[in-house]
């Protein structure tokens, strides 16, 4: 069973579903509609205990007699107090799984090998390594992916929802670059760490490529009723692309954690930097005057210090104390810029 939520006239409303296998696919299905509130099916007899309504108990019975107590719990744990769930949430990760540890059986082998989606794979590999580069991807265990086994593409999707609202604003453009693997269409080095340092208008042109192409594929919706047009469900992911733009400074610290490993030496006394420069020294770096730059746009600045990239980048021949006050200076104007979109 898990916890499905759909947008109805413009609240939410929440379900039990649970995925089932049918006809050589798994589908979802409904078990009962929680309303808008489902903490309204929570009781809390005093101290810090609580327990779901017997009501929701009965209903599944009737719906469904193989129900699990602890998935309805883990469905319910989100709208509990959250003083009782804070009390609770040192317990709760001691309650593991102990199939999580065993082998995978051969079902699972083969659900995972040849009915899991590439892009469920790279989703997953994101969220859980935080991996931008998804070229390694042939290199995790099977059993990494053992959590995406055996469900819906429905049940699937609520779970990325879920495992998405953790991310920061700030990783949502990463995200999609990662998953949707558009490094693979580009030769540049700097296409595995700093996409925000690509040609932007392919990348769009590649994004809205893929998201179409996925929207047409029918292995990836098998099971699953399709629907005129874009995919609700992956109309997120356009929000998360185009309304988000790249933050190079994520994606820098781990190429300055990179290149000070490789160089410690050099970097055991570091002289301190100051965290902006002057207006003059940024227009001097960038090559453009400094009364064009302040009329222009975040997204022209982005422009001009993405075609800057190309040519100061280490990997690319440039001086790497050249290309460090090349991204202050980005930072100095994205921060006076403010509210210039």
């Amino acid at each position: 069973m898990y916890l499905a939520c759909k947008v109805e006239n413009r609240q939410r409303r929440y379900y039990i579903r649970k995925s089932e296998f049918k006809e050589g696919v798994y589908v979802s299905r409904d078990l009962m509609d929680l309303g808008t509130d489902p903490s309204v099916f929570l009781e809390y007899p005093g101290g810090r205990s609580f327990y779901i309504h017997e009501r929701v108990e009965e209903h599944l019975d009737e719906v469904d007699p193989a129900w699990d107590y602890g998935e309805l719990e883990d469905i319910f744990w989100p709208f509990l107090r959250p003083d009782i769930r804070r009390s609770l949430d040192g317990f709760k990760c001691r309650d593991t799984r102990n199939f999580k540890s065993s082998d995978l059986t051969e079902r699972e082998d083969y659900f995972i090998r040849h009915r899991l989606h590439p892009v469920d794979r790279r989703r997953y590999n994101y969220l859980r390594l935080g991996e931008l580069d998804q070229s390694r991807l042939t290199r995790i265990p099977v059993k990494f992916y053992r959590p995406l086994g055996f469900k819906s593409r429905d049940e699937l999707e609520c779970l990325f929802m879920s495992m998405e609202s953790r991310l920061g604003v700030s990783e949502y453009s990463l995200y999609v670059y990662s998953f949707f693997y558009l490094r693979r269409f580009f030769d540049q080095i700097i296409a595995g760490q700093m996409p925000h340092g690509l040609d932007q208008k392919r990348l769009d042109e590649l994004f809205v490529q893929e998201i179409c192409s996925l929207n047409r594929d029918s292995l990836f919706w098998d099971g699953m009723d399709r629907e005129e047009g874009l995919h609700p469900y992956l109309v997120r992911y356009v929000i998360m692309y185009f309304d988000y733009p790249f933050a190079p400074v994520n994606v820098l610290q781990d190429y300055f954690r990179d290149f000070i490993a490789r160089n410690r030496a050099r970097f055991q006394h570091p002289a301190p930097r100051k965290n902006s420069m002057g207006m003059d020294e940024v227009s001097t770096i960038l090559g453009v005057s400094s009364q064009k730059l302040a009329a222009m746009s975040k997204r022209e600045l982005t422009r001009i210090y993405r075609r800057r990239v190309l040519k100061m980048h280490p990997d690319k021949g440039g001086d790497h104390e050249q290309f460090i006050k090349l991204n202050e200076a980005y930072q100095t104007l994205i921060q006076r810029a403010g509210g210039r979109s």
